[in-house]
Formats: C-alpha cells, structure tokens, sequence
C-alpha cells in the first residue's frame, strides 16, 4: 500500500523498538522452555505443559510484535527514498 501523501510527521508517532525488549523475551523463552522441559523429566506433565505452553505464547507474541516492527521499517524506508528523490529533484545542484 503506497500513499503519495504520506510523510514522516502523518506515519508513525510511536516506533516500536524491539531489540531490547525482544532480547528480555527471547531470554524468557528459553528459562520456561529449559524449566518445562526440566518438569517433564520429572515427571510433572501438567506444569510442564503449562511452562512449555507459556513459553509459546510468549514466542508467537515476539513473532507479531517483529512482524509489525518490519512493516513500519518498511514503510518508513518508503517515505525517506520518497522524499529523497523528491529532494533531489528540487535541488539538483546537491548530487554526490
């Protein structure tokens, strides 16, 4: 979807910057994978099911949230070579 009309100050006012809450993610995800998999060692199916479960979850959310992180990236990619190309035009005299 590209709008002629769009520019920095109309697309996002909040960016989503994942990598450090997806770092923190990522590390909780691995402690529920490794505690499940410890609880289904023991014997403890219901829990591990649940910390396993969990850690899913919390996977599938990091997985959306990168996903809509991507499309903003790409859209904001879009409208800095719009605007770009259009500087350019307006002042060729500025060329490398």
């Amino acid at each position: 979807m590209k709008r002629k009309d769009m520019c920095y100050d109309t697309s996002y006012k909040h960016k989503l910057n994942m990598l450090e809450p997806g770092t923190i993610m990522i590390k909780a995800v691995g402690a529920l994978a490794a505690a499940g998999a410890l609880l289904w060692a023991a014997g403890w199916y219901w829990i591990a099911g649940a910390a396993l479960a969990l850690a899913g979850a919390v996977f599938a959310a990091l997985m959306v949230l990168v996903g809509i992180e991507a499309h903003q990236d790409r859209v904001l990619n879009d409208i800095a070579m719009r605007e770009n190309s259009e500087l350019r035009k307006e002042y060729p005299e500025r060329r490398r």
